[in-house]
């Protein structure tokens, strides 16, 4: 009975996992890329727009902490009820993200953007960063075997979302992508309660007694006691930040290169439907390369990339480039999210999921939005890039000087 209700949840990982991964990304695909341009109509200036959505982000650090920690909590339940129980934590945050988001909506003052910014970002990044914790749990599929393909289709709903997004607003009006964002989380919180009442229905058994015992044992304590994962996760401070801000800042860099808005979500379209074969051939690139030569490779393209965004490329050599997203993103945001869970103590691999993205995702976004919007206004969007590549080639030497490209 239990291998056949193990079956039953890797056959069902297959269906819900992509499908929670398609509308959740969709939503922030939809949202992200086009907040800036949305805040420059209220009037925000690039200083502005960059105080709001690092102040989000700042919120974001102690949001995915402490979810993370109730993550973990329910994860060491001694019955299989843990994944109803954790189902039902992610369909709340997506839920309560729809909310805050249809408030921001109505909202004009900049104090009032700014908090509810923060009380936005107390649930979304949360609910992203566990979704990726839930599919690469051993007992939600078959460990991280797969997680590549599965995380591929969050690159096809960001693709999405990015395109309506930007046809929508550039053909009505820039507050339309609330609406969009608010309808792609409600589904992914519908998809997550059928989950969590299937399996409450159908009884998920009890979890193996290893599993008990190592889970147990989970701590942050733990986890940053151990060096390794340390000096991973600082690499990961000069990495993930620049993906992030990317997804704000794109737009003036498009736009100063001749570009137009509408335009954008084409290229953002290209680009990030550049992740995913990438994605898909994570498990290949590992195997043939090893996964840590392979983040390697994909540093140094990130680091070279934006430095070259940095000199002033006219909007149709972005678009020419629209593939270098994809070999950066699709092995980062894969490859990652692998190797801190392998490395992590026993015990600590939702806890290590949920460090990287406070450190190498949270706190690196605050001090790349931030500093972004600042240079933005003094030297324009060539100032913005050119300091995420030297950030980007700062982590990648100190990668090879740890010794992490080692296998």
């Amino acid at each position: 009975m239990i291998q056949n209700a193990e079956n039953k949840r890797i056959g069902e990982s297959k269906i819900s996992v992509p499908l929670l991964y398609t509308f959740a990304y969709m939503a922030i695909g939809s949202f992200t890329p086009y907040i800036a341009p949305y805040l420059e109509t209220l009037g925000f200036s690039g200083a502005h727009i960059g105080t709001v959505t690092s102040a989000g982000t700042t919120m974001a650090i102690f949001a995915v902490a402490f979810w993370g920690g109730v993550y973990s909590k329910f994860t060491e339940r001694k019955t299989g009820s843990a994944g109803t129980r954790n189902a039902l934590l992610l369909a709340g945050l997506c839920i309560g993200a729809v909310i805050v988001a249809a408030c921001i909506k109505q909202a004009l003052l900049f104090g009032v953007v700014i908090c509810l910014f923060a009380l936005l970002y107390f649930l979304q990044p949360p609910a992203i960063s566990l979704i990726d914790a839930f599919a690469v749990s051993g007992r939600n599929a078959e460990g991280d075997k797969g997680f590549g393909g599965k995380r591929a289709w969050g690159a096809v709903g960001f693709a999405l979302g990015v395109f309506v997004g930007g046809r929508a607003a550039g053909k009505t009006y820039e507050g339309i992508i609330f609406y969009i964002y608010m309808a792609c989380f409600l589904i992914t919180a519908c998809v997550l309660l059928y989950i969590a009442f299937r399996r409450k229905a159908e009884g998920s058994g009890p979890l193996k007694p290893h599993a008990k015992a190592e889970e147990n044992t989970g701590s942050y304590r733990k986890l940053l006691h151990d060096k390794q994962v340390c000096r991973l996760l600082l690499c990961m401070f000069f990495m993930g930040g620049t993906n992030v801000a990317n997804n704000t800042y794109f737009s003036f860099l498009y736009i100063e290169g001749g570009g137009t808005l509408a335009g954008v979500g084409i290229v953002m379209l290209l680009m990030v439907g550049s992740e995913v074969p990438f994605m898909a051939w994570c498990d290949w690139l590992a195997e043939k390369f090893t996964l840590q030569k392979t983040i390697l490779f994909a540093m140094l393209i990130s680091s070279a990339r934006f430095i070259l965004y940095g000199i002033g490329l006219p909007w149709w050599m972005l678009v020419l480039l629209f593939f270098t997203q994809g070999a950066v993103n699709g092995i980062i945001l894969v490859e990652f999210v692998r190797y801190i869970s392998r490395i992590a103590p026993p015990g600590c691999k939702s806890l290590a999921v949920s460090a990287y993205y406070v450190i190498g995702s949270n706190i690196s976004t605050i001090v790349c939005q931030f500093v972004g919007g600042l240079l933005l206004d003094g030297f324009g969007a060539d100032g913005v890039y050119m300091f995420f590549g030297l950030f980007n080639l700062t982590g990648t030497i100190l990668y090879m000087i740890f010794g992490l490209h080692r296998s």
